[in-house]
């Protein structure tokens, strides 16, 4: 069994009966990234310069924000912040407004954790294709129990499945069969759910119907962390 830290998620969360495994290790990268920013790790010259340079996204501020060192944050923000004021002109020529408002607008859009998470997960797709080709137990068994995918994910693992090698046809095969599966069983629970409203409908939505659209939301648009009521 490949059996290792790069694998230890993926062996965790395929394991599980999800909508999507691979949504769950995104999770549990996105908390632990986060994490390090409200480390000490954060006052180190090298991640402060990209905090400068990329920021937080709102989202992540505001989990940042909810979490236990505020003076680190307060910190971080305070030179990203000098950064970005340091951007601001007067500019008289309208033309040369708008071009200038772009590219600040362009600088608030960046996000460190984002950056970071999205780097994290590359490697993952690869890994994943890889223990497929490499580990008999993850490509014949563990693989095979998964209920499906959110359709990013999906998609992401379609592109590296040459990386299972001479497993890659089998691969993509079974990424079908379980996206098709849980398509079509996510259909059938919104047509159930759908059809609870209709006026001659004598019972209620099952429970499986009644989560239909929670489910739909992880299928179409993946999870993500659950952010907690700011307060």
């Amino acid at each position: 069994m490949s059996y290792n830290i790069s694998t230890m998620y993926i062996w965790k969360f395929f394991n599980e009966n999800c909508v999507c495994p691979v949504c769950e290790i995104r999770k549990k990268m996105d908390a632990d990234i986060s994490e390090m920013y409200l480390s000490e790790a954060v006052m180190e010259n090298e991640e402060r310069k990209k905090v400068n340079k990329y920021g937080f996204c709102k989202d992540h501020y505001d989990l940042l924000y909810l979490g236990t060192n505020k003076l680190g944050l307060a910190l971080q923000m305070q030179t990203r912040v000098k950064t970005i004021g340091a951007l601001i002109k007067n500019y008289t020529d309208v033309k040369k407004a708008q071009k200038h408002a772009k590219a600040i607008q362009k600088r608030l859009e960046t996000c460190v954790i984002c950056n970071t998470l999205n780097f994290n997960m590359e490697r993952y797709y690869e890994t994943i294709a890889r223990l497929y080709k490499d580990d008999e137990k993850f490509r014949n068994v563990t693989f095979k129990t998964i209920h499906g995918l959110c359709y990013g994910d999906y998609l992401n693992l379609i592109n590296y499945a040459h990386k299972a090698g001479k497993y890659s046809a089998e691969f993509l095969a079974t990424l079908h069969e379980k996206q098709t599966a849980s398509t079509n069983d996510l259909i059938k629970q919104l047509n159930d759910f759908t059809m609870a409203f209709d006026y001659r409908a004598k019972t209620l939505p099952s429970k499986s119907a009644s989560l239909s659209l929670k489910l739909t939301r992880v299928k179409v648009y993946g999870d993500k962390t659950n952010l907690p009521e700011r307060k």
